[in-house]
């Protein structure tokens, strides 16, 4: 791919026009890369190309190799990274919130572990996210929050329920 070549495509997706030394690195950037190639990762990125970074489209690009090749990509996607962090630092945190208890002789409700680790059907709430203040949704239903788990009690229900079907799965495959 030549400088003119670079040039069109970022002036292609990024709307922009762009000077020599930022067609320099996008050049550097993407040595070994075919116009094709490059043109499909931002086309891929849909909206999200205007802040697209070289290395990001070359990593695109290898990901599209790997599997027309049938490779699997040795490189998680872009969202991956972020979940795994996401998880750790909830599983850290809550890790924290339990040594800090144990520390200070609190007693911790094993309920409110268990709400949280569904979503929440009364508010939306995410599952690990704590249950907004809302007590009546849109369809006049009212809910007060349960102060000892903290939490909308369909919450907590919905929860055991999810908990009752795991168990009587395992409890199947035991038997099989």
């Amino acid at each position: 791919m030549n400088r003119s070549d670079v040039r069109g495509l970022l002036i292609r997706h990024t709307g922009a026009h762009v000077a020599e030394d930022v067609v320099s690195a996008w050049e550097s950037g993407l040595a070994g890369y075919s116009l094709a190639e490059c043109h499909r990762a931002f086309v891929a990125l849909g909206p999200a190309a205007r802040r697209a970074t070289p290395s990001e489209i070359a990593g695109r690009c290898d990901a599209a190799r790997d599997r027309a090749n049938d490779v699997p990509a040795s490189v998680q996607s872009a969202a991956s990274p972020r979940a795994t962090s996401r998880d750790y630092y909830r599983q850290a945190g809550m890790l924290g919130i339990r040594t800090v208890y144990a520390a200070m002789g609190w007693k911790r409700n094993a309920d409110h572990d268990l709400a949280r680790s569904v979503a929440c059907p009364f508010c939306k709430a995410r599952a690990w996210a704590v249950c907004g203040p809302l007590s009546r949704n849109r369809a006049g239903v009212r809910e007060i929050r349960d102060p000892a788990h903290r939490m909308h009690p369909s919450r907590l229900r919905h929860a055991q329920a999810e908990l009752e079907r795991a168990d009587g799965t395992s409890d199947q495959e035991i038997t099989r």
